[in-house]
């Protein structure tokens, strides 16, 4: 799962934070071509059985969220 922010700084505090709370491990990375919305952005690759734990997460940690999505082979799908 890619969890899209702003900033590259967003991206390792929500790795931080997630992995403490979550006890899976995540990954800061570019954010793939496919669903990037323009200019630089990173993305926290975590594990997708977090899905339904994420947003109400980043929400309370005051973390900025542009987007979830999975990925299933070369498709990328958005998370509601």
């Amino acid at each position: 799962m890619y969890i899209v922010t702003g900033s590259v700084t967003s991206a390792v505090r929500l790795k931080r934070v997630l992995e403490g709370a979550s006890g899976y491990p995540a990954e800061v990375v570019h954010t793939p071509a496919q669903i990037k919305r323009g200019g630089c952005s990173y993305s926290v690759l975590a594990d997708d059985r977090l899905r339904d734990f994420v947003r109400p997460f980043c929400a309370e940690k005051d973390i900025p969220v542009k987007g979830i999505y999975v990925r299933e082979g070369d498709e990328f799908y958005a998370v509601p």
